[in-house]
């Protein structure tokens, strides 16, 4: 499909390019009765069971819908706001998919945003522990936090995590999400407004204990964007770039997104000429290894995913085996956001014509069957992920682990190694909370190898593990990129 995008940073793409319906504005009393609560709950249902493909990709219906009439009664008469949100994600987040999301409406986000009720520090989690990630008060950089508010950080984190869906029974890139500018928002949602937080941490084995103020979401954005982990972070900030470093004959490709464009933008075709150079490069100078650092791609738009693959790969391939939705016709339109049912209806007639057993399956047309560049990389591949990396990430990172000369390393990523739902993000807006569900409706199945050490549910799994200790976040240093440089010149 010409609009289909991949990437959970950028998966409202496809709805951006057309006209929103107008939302009514809410005042500041974001209460509704019990009643209106149970007509958003069952129209969220009927939504995901006749246009979420990928609903029983990981779970059975009868797992999933123990799950959401288990939710659906906890329902009072005095459910609040955020509550009702917080059992309807836990509805959403039980499928497992990336590209699900649950939004606030903008005129609720906007009235919060300037309320002093927010957490005030940037976190960093690294095995498991939480630490500061920029000094305030009395509080240094790099303190651990053993408690907020009295909860200890592995019981704060879990409840902090569920708030990021992932594909399958991925865990890594919840915990991940604890790093982001989202967390105050996160801490909102799991335990309510704060005037202030107690906080119990530990510095160079001094435990100590302080009261810190509440404040509003742009002082704290201030205080994220000033984090102890930014220049270290921004170094795997670019679009993309490549060297070689000759002393290891090895070439070291950075590829940090695959939101580029689609086929016919200038984007695409700028990144079609740095890959035909960049791996001329590689040939001319007969390089044998070459690191490929895709940590933080969270996808982006076909088919700059498979280009790449094509310049590392000696078979021919396709970008999946199944691919299916569950319609043509934009169902509940009432409440879909967009005015573009008639565009998107032709597009899913042209792409998802095969009808069997109730499901629209993609004709061969729109997956068509790619060959090796001639220019392709045949040298080991070390593939560098990150639980950032997702649906084209991931899909790329998987088609290439499925290839006997790449070796994984770092951690586990986001999106699924076997499958993914996406393509087509859609978004609805429920009635009467307002609430923005968002979702995509292609159910996926990747052309990869089956692994023993890929399970169903799973993230592409690292053959090395490697992640940054608490001593390489205090001094700024890449320890992935480290453990690569030094495993290659053993071996040379």
């Amino acid at each position: 499909m010409k609009n289909a995008i991949l990437g959970i940073l950028l998966f409202s793409f496809y709805a951006c390019s057309t006209t929103k319906k107008s939302i009514p504005v809410l005042t500041q009393d974001f209460s509704f009765s019990k009643q209106k609560m149970l007509e958003d709950y069952d129209i969220f249902c009927s939504i995901f069971k006749a246009a979420n493909a990928g609903l029983y990709k990981y779970r059975d219906s009868v797992d999933i819908h123990k799950k959401f009439e288990k939710n659906r009664n906890k329902i009072k008469d005095d459910t609040s706001y955020r509550i009702f949100y917080n059992i309807l994600w836990n509805s959403i987040d039980y499928t497992g998919s990336c590209h699900n999301t649950l939004a606030y409406p903008d005129s609720i986000d906007a009235y919060l945003n300037k309320q002093e009720v927010y957490f005030p520090l940037p976190l960093k989690c690294i095995d498991g522990k939480l630490y500061t990630n920029h000094a305030h008060n009395e509080i240094p950089t790099g303190s651990e936090i053993l408690s907020i508010n009295g909860v200890g950080t592995k019981s704060f984190s879990r409840e902090l995590a569920q708030y990021v869906s992932t594909d399958g029974f991925n865990t890594t890139g919840k915990f991940a999400s604890i790093e982001t500018d989202w967390l105050p928002f996160y801490i909102y949602l799991a335990y309510g407004p704060q005037e202030s937080f107690d906080i119990r941490f530990t510095h160079r084995g001094n435990r100590n204990k302080i009261t810190i103020k509440a404040i509003d979401y742009t002082t704290f954005y201030k205080y994220y964007k000033g984090r102890h982990s930014k220049p270290y972070e921004e170094t795997m900030c670019s679009l993309y770039d490549f060297k070689v470093l000759d002393s290891l004959q090895t070439g070291l490709l950075r590829v940090g997104t695959f939101a580029m464009g689609g086929p016919n933008s200038e984007g695409h075709k700028k990144y079609t000429i740095f890959l035909e150079e960049t791996f001329k490069t590689l040939k001319t100078k007969k390089v044998k290894t070459l690191i490929l650092d895709i940590r933080g791609n969270g996808g982006g738009h076909d088919p700059n995913d498979l280009l790449l693959y094509s310049y590392l790969t000696k078979r021919n391939f396709k970008e999946n085996t199944s691919a299916y939705t569950l319609f043509q016709h934009v169902p509940y339109s009432p409440y879909y956001m967009y005015d573009d049912t008639l565009e998107l209806r032709e597009e899913l007639e042209e792409e998802h014509s095969i009808l069997k057993q109730g499901k629209y399956y993609q004709n061969d047309s729109f997956n068509t069957v790619w060959k090796p560049n001639v220019n392709a990389f045949h040298g080991k591949i070390i593939l560098l992920t990150d639980p950032f990396v997702a649906s084209a990430g991931s899909l790329f990172a998987s088609l290439l682990k499925s290839d006997t000369n790449t070796l994984v390393v770092g951690e586990e990523t986001l999106g699924g190694y076997y499958g993914h739902t996406g393509h087509i993000p859609m978004d609805y807006e429920l009635p009467n909370s307002k609430f923005i569900l968002s979702f995509s409706i292609v159910d996926v199945d990747q052309d990869v190898q089956r692994l023993t050490d890929e399970k169903s549910g799973d993230g592409v799994m690292p053959d090395i593990k490697v992640f940054q200790s608490y001593k390489d976040f205090v001094e700024g240093k890449d320890r992935v990129m480290m453990e690569v440089i030094h495993l290659i010149k053993s071996e040379n």
